[in-house]
């Protein structure tokens, strides 16, 4: 009987082996960071995969900045993607990073309607000053953390936008998304929405929201960021200084005029001010 096993075995390993059947030996490189940067970084995985069959990559749901460290500090992620630079206690890890691009926050909302905002609206809309757009319909604010790098441009915007959005905080019954991914599907979902996203998330996701010009700058001319719009978030690419050989050559692809290419077609820029 034992017998029969091996020769039914060889015969399967002869079939394969006629018909071209390969174990596939691909490393996998895990990937988490900003989910601003998630879609681009699933169509620059999926090319590199296609050119490289020993390469995988698994994209973990939105970490934020934070996550993205705290995951390479702990070896679970091979490659964090952040919107800020490293902080001295997480270089002193062995973490390195390198400023890849950078991407407009915008503002968003599911009224087609709308195109434009300007900096004393938002603060107005944010403070609980006024609540309707122009057409007298109710504006739905989604809200992000305080902390996130979002609101943190934002709050740069006028003299009174950080008292603002504090405000929004403390306000009863507005909805606060804790991830890039929550947010752009809470904005979508409701009727009059308002609020922030990484112009990078609203394209590569192809997300339903209408991106509108901020103080009658446009993020968008022509195809291309436009760099005279006030609010640009960075992405940089980290991981630790004695990171694997395919791990540097996947952020090498990131780092070319292929990669770079993939990542303009996103809603980022090469270029910086």
């Amino acid at each position: 009987m034992a017998q029969l096993f091996d020769r039914i075995g060889f015969a399967i390993f002869g079939i394969c082996a006629c018909i071209g059947v390969t174990v596939s030996h691909a490393e996998t490189v895990i990937v988490g960071g900003t989910g601003s940067a998630l879609g681009s970084i699933r169509q620059l995985g999926a090319a590199y995969e296609k050119q490289n069959k020993d390469f995988q990559i698994k994209v973990l749901p939105s970490l934020g900045s934070s996550g993205a460290l705290k995951g390479l500090a702990e070896r679970s992620v091979d490659i964090g993607l952040i919107a800020r630079p490293l902080k001295d206690p997480e270089k002193s890890q062995g973490i390195q990073a390198t400023r890849l691009v950078q991407t407009p926050v915008v503002l968003v909302t599911s009224k087609r309607s709308e195109k434009a905002i300007s900096g004393a609206q938002i603060e107005d809309l944010y403070s609980g000053q006024n609540k309707r757009w122009p057409d007298n319909s109710p504006v739905r604010l989604v809200l992000r953390p305080l902390t996130e790098t979002d609101n943190q441009l934002v709050s740069t915007l006028t003299p009174g936008m950080k008292a603002a959005l504090e405000a929004a905080a403390a306000r009863d019954g507005l909805l606060t998304a804790l991830t890039d991914q929550e947010s752009a599907d809470a904005l979508e979902k409701l009727p009059g929405s308002l609020g922030l996203a990484s112009l990078s998330l609203v394209v590569s996701e192809k997300r339903k929201l209408e991106v509108l010009a901020l103080n009658g700058i446009a993020p968008l001319e022509r195809g291309k960021v436009n760099l005279e719009y006030p609010l640009m978030k960075p992405l940089y690419v980290a991981a630790h200084q004695d990171a694997k050989p395919i791990v540097r050559k996947f952020i090498a692809y990131l780092q070319s005029p292929a990669g770079i290419a993939v990542l303009e077609k996103n809603g980022y820029t090469h270029a910086f001010r």
